[in-house]
């Protein structure tokens, strides 16, 4: 009887010690492609496109295999993950067209949260198309002071 009770209070005690440690959180990486299908990818079995990044993400993480785009062009697409909202509720209609300032994006939320947050890559949400004095690179800048830069919107 000593036993049994010597061994359940090591498990309870091992239970306790587990449940008091902070569960780890895990590493978040959103990627998002203009005019990339279902199929342009080597874990969904295209025969000459090689993808082998995104071919382990989807191998060690989270894939998300049935989900839809809101709309149809960029803003509005990029603008609903952003916010979870579908272009109808928050005003972005069409390629460039801003995202409103009020809007309470993801990166905001994780945050919150403790997060560390960043975004690299088309934004294409400030209704703008950047600095236009910007040379270098691909693309333009976008100023920091636009209040709806992704550095306004939580990332």
């Amino acid at each position: 009887m000593k036993r049994k009770l010597s061994l359940l209070v090591l498990i309870a005690s091992a239970l306790a010690a587990h449940a008091a440690e902070p569960l780890a959180r895990p590493n978040i990486v959103l990627v998002m492609a203009d005019d990339q299908g279902w199929g342009d990818t080597g874990y969904n079995g295209h025969p000459e496109l090689k993808t082998p990044h995104l071919d382990e993400m989807a191998k060690t993480g989270l894939r998300l295999d049935r989900f839809y785009a809101a709309h149809f062009n960029c803003s509005p697409t990029r603008g609903s993950v952003m916010t979870g909202r579908h272009p109808a509720r928050y005003g972005t209609f069409k390629p460039g067209a801003p995202i409103r300032a009020q809007e309470l994006t993801v990166a905001q939320v994780l945050q919150s949260t403790g997060y560390v947050t960043g975004h690299y890559g088309k934004w294409h949400l400030n209704g703008k198309n950047g600095n236009k004095n910007t040379t270098d690179g691909n693309g333009r800048a976008i100023l920091a002071d636009d209040p709806l830069s992704p550095g306004k919107l939580g990332f």
